[in-house]
């Protein structure tokens, strides 16, 4: 009975090494993540500077409204980097919510935006960055001169 149970050890312990060696040939490297967001250069590359929003001037400026009253009067601060436009919101109840909601309509119509949200450490809020073409920055810039941002 005792060989039987020092086999069956020897048996777990050999399957618990190759386990391990299986592990670490087909799982993902520890320096990378499973989410890879589209690098900047590909970005650019796909949408080659193109901007055009697809709604009516009428239905523009409806969105343009609610962008306003729901998301942007929530930002806390703004910053420009190479990449695009940075905004900072606070945490507050279901904004999180809000502006992932307006981000998944607004990328129906105005595909060329490149949005990336960061939840920020120790309740901090979150952070929005919207980023693409030149042209792209350039309409932003021009919405946020119409609504005084």
């Amino acid at each position: 009975m005792k060989n039987i149970i020092l086999g069956l050890g020897w048996i777990i312990l050999a399957f618990f090494l190759v386990s391990g060696y299986y592990y670490e040939k087909f799982s993902i490297p520890s320096d990378s993540t499973a989410f890879i967001p589209i690098s900047w250069e590909s970005h650019k590359q796909i949408f080659h500077g193109v901007v055009q929003c697809s709604l009516i001037p009428e239905d523009l400026n409806i969105r343009k409204e609610e962008l306003k009253k729901t998301i942007f009067s929530k930002v806390e601060k703004r910053k420009e980097d190479s990449n695009g436009i940075i905004f900072y919101f606070n945490d507050e109840p279901n904004l999180l919510e809000s502006v992932l909601e307006h981000m998944m309509i607004e990328r129906l119509c105005c595909p060329f935006f490149k949005f990336d949200v960061s939840i920020l450490p120790f309740n901090k809020g979150f952070a929005l960055q919207i980023s693409g073409s030149e042209d792209a920055i350039e309409m932003i810039k021009a919405y946020e001169l119409e609504i005084d941002l």
